[in-house]
């Protein structure tokens, strides 16, 4: 994707015909370093969908580090 002037906005969206192949290019692409950047290479999501993915996320880092608080302190 460009802006007005051509210059690039530094992502851009694919699209696949088949799922396989979609998983395929993120699994070999993503992380991938090309010309001194690091790709990221995932599937297209949504705000909400994202917003919710976050969360989830969040909650469960939560989780652990409560989990693990609790474990690594003995009070006598």
């Amino acid at each position: 994707m460009t802006d007005p002037t051509g210059k690039s906005k530094g992502f851009g969206f694919v699209s696949f015909e088949k799922h396989e192949e979609a998983n395929k290019a993120v699994e070999e692409m993503n992380g991938k370093d090309i010309n001194g950047k690091m790709l990221f290479v995932g599937r297209a999501q949504k705000k909400a969908e994202r917003q919710a993915e976050l969360k989830r996320r969040f909650e469960q880092l939560k989780q652990e580090r409560l989990s693990r608080y609790q474990v690594n302190h003995l009070f006598l």
